[in-house]
């Protein structure tokens, strides 16, 4: 269901395509996922460098 179809007045079938609010809400939508994207590929990246480090200073012990 799309989320204009029960606030638009001027709803019509297949209207979406051509609405020009449409396109505003979907590229808001599109920069939204590129940010939570681009947060989330810099906040792994940042996790897996402090993972790497924590393990490289643990004592290691010869193996027998």
């Amino acid at each position: 269901m799309l989320p204009c179809q029960s606030t638009c007045a001027a709803y019509q079938c297949g209207c979406h395509k051509t609405c020009a609010r449409w396109q505003t809400f979907q590229e808001e939508q599109r920069i939204q996922r590129e940010a939570k994207k681009r947060y989330l590929q810099y906040h792994t990246a940042r996790c897996a460098q402090a993972t790497r480090q924590y393990l490289s200073l643990q004592v290691r012990r010869p193996a027998w």
